[in-house]
């Protein structure tokens, strides 16, 4: 799949993020409601607490806002971009949802209110160094209740040992089409950084636009990750599972795909 840009040569491309719109149809390949299925699970399964409060990190466009509405819970959702946030917002009160939703770095956050249960989807875990990390792990501990559950969705790196594979896929809505490829390079192997890029291709009922993202953020490795929330002191590790199914522990698997990781806090 080629991508040009489609503006001067010396202009910087738009950014994916500031149009919540097109990213959000980007990835609506998911499965929404399996997704919080299996959420639930984890949460009637290995839950210490109930659960009626959930944050979303790096909730862009809050793509389970509603289906976490529907099922009772109270969504908080957190994002450092005030076009995803506004976005999300008005999608909460188009639907008649009372949600909220708070600017910050998922680095260093704060929220008057805790949560029951949170989750990061899709590798959305921005940090580059190990100090990022124990910070995040710290936030999420002062956010979450004891007995509380975190979902970490492809953000513990497992296929350490295999190319980095460009991915791309095409989604078309309501006349919109939308081509993305997905790139993933390294770029200091000794501090475990690599650069990932979101080139998207939109052909919106006959306007066209070129968006992308770039983010470097630090690979976390599975031992790593074990030690890390040792040193933090505030979680518990509870399992990691391939591709969403709680049925297959990744241990037992040759080949990872979408794997979930759950830690509780302590």
């Amino acid at each position: 799949m080629k991508y040009e840009i489609s503006m001067r040569s010396d202009a910087e491309p738009l950014n994916l993020y500031d149009y919540p719109r097109y990213y959000e149809i980007a990835f609506s390949y998911r499965d929404i409601r399996k997704e919080v299925d299996v959420m639930e699970e984890c949460i009637r399964c290995f839950s210490k607490i109930p659960v009626r409060r959930v944050l979303d990190l790096a909730c862009g466009p809050a793509p389970h806002l509603e289906e976490f509405a529907r099922r009772g819970y109270e969504y908080v959702g957190l994002d450092i971009n005030k076009s995803m946030l506004d976005y999300a917002g008005r999608k909460a009160r188009a639907i008649g949802i009372k949600a909220i939703f708070v600017k910050a770095d998922m680095k260093n956050f704060a929220l008057g209110k805790p949560v029951d249960f949170a989750f990061t989807m899709l590798g959305s875990l921005y940090v580059k160094t190990t100090e990022d990390i124990l910070n995040h792990l710290n936030s999420v501990a002062k956010a979450l209740k004891p007995g509380g559950l975190y979902l970490l969705d492809w953000c513990i790196n497992f296929q350490w040992g295999e190319a980095l594979e460009p991915q791309s896929w095409t989604i078309e809505e309501q006349g919109v089409k939308i081509e993305v490829l997905f790139t993933s390079e390294i770029v200091n192997r000794a501090a475990q950084l690599c650069r990932n890029k979101i080139a998207v291709n939109v052909n919106d009922h006959g306007k066209n636009l070129y968006l992308e993202t770039i983010e470097v953020s630090r690979v976390i490795f599975p031992q790593e990750f074990l030690l890390l929330l040792e040193k933090s002191g505030k979680f518990e590790f509870i399992g990691w599972w391939n591709n969403w199914n709680l049925e297959e522990p990744i241990d037992g698997v040759e080949r990872v795909s979408r794997p979930i990781t759950l830690i509780r806090r302590l």
